[in-house]
């Protein structure tokens, strides 16, 4: 038998596939010239990459909401120019998108770029009870002494659960915003006659003196404290 020559230049492996698993092996065990090379050069690559993301990171906040923006509570945007949630210390955002904290609001000195903190209607808000109480207690008024109730208060407008005046819900914003009776009278628009009954029976009702209006005891009494409410805030 002739047993054929194996050429010199020969290689075993010349036909042989080599797959993706044993190259990543090859690299993350490292070869016999440098053991424990591949661990060395992964662990290396994924530190870059981490340093990277921080980088990259740390780029976009400063690019989007600067330090001095930060100490100052300016306008904050967004990567598409909307506005960013203002921080706790300063969480009164503005129209514009300032933020400013809230012992600045209503202090006499605009601190929003618009002015808005210093809004008149907003600022009167503030001093009343809320809108949602302040509807919620025309409803039990309503309920209670029926529903032209407010016609002794306000007019004819009132009928009808005040439904010529725009309906509960709207009477109660006026009276939250409204920084003086007469604005209240113009934004409802109640003629000088109205207003005037208006006034009148409010400042019987707080200084006791129910039984000079159409209102009953009862009446004046539960509305006695709205009323007073109304005075102590400036509205008449």
């Amino acid at each position: 038998m002739i047993t054929p020559k194996i050429q010199s230049n020969h290689n075993p492996f010349r036909h042989r596939t080599v797959s993706s698993t044993t190259i990543t092996r090859y690299w993350a065990l490292g070869t016999s010239d440098d053991p424990g090379g591949g661990e060395v050069k992964s662990r290396m690559t994924t530190s870059r990459s981490l340093l990277v993301c921080v980088l990259c990171c740390c780029f976009l906040a400063l690019e989007a909401f600067s330090i001095r923006d930060l100490i100052k509570g300016a306008k904050r945007t967004g990567a598409i120019n909307e506005p960013m949630p203002c921080p706790t210390w300063h969480p009164f955002q503005c129209p514009n998108g300032d933020c400013v904290p809230i012992k600045y609001l209503c202090d006499g000195s605009a601190d929003c770029g618009d002015g808005f903190d210093e809004n008149p209607q907003m600022c009167t808000a503030a001093t009343r009870p809320p809108v949602e109480e302040t509807a919620s207690f025309l409803k039990a008024l309503i309920q209670a002494h029926g529903d032209d109730f407010f016609v002794k208060l306000f007019g004819p407008k009132a009928k009808s659960k005040l439904s010529g005046m725009g309906g509960v819900d709207q009477v109660a914003v006026a009276l939250s915003q409204s920084p003086t009776a007469e604005a209240f009278g113009s934004e409802m628009k109640l003629t000088e006659d109205e207003l005037m009954k208006m006034m009148s029976v409010m400042d019987a009702i707080t200084s006791g003196a129910g039984g000079s209006t159409d209102l009953s005891a009862n009446e004046s009494a539960d509305f006695r404290f709205f009323a007073q409410k109304l005075r102590e805030t400036g509205f008449f």
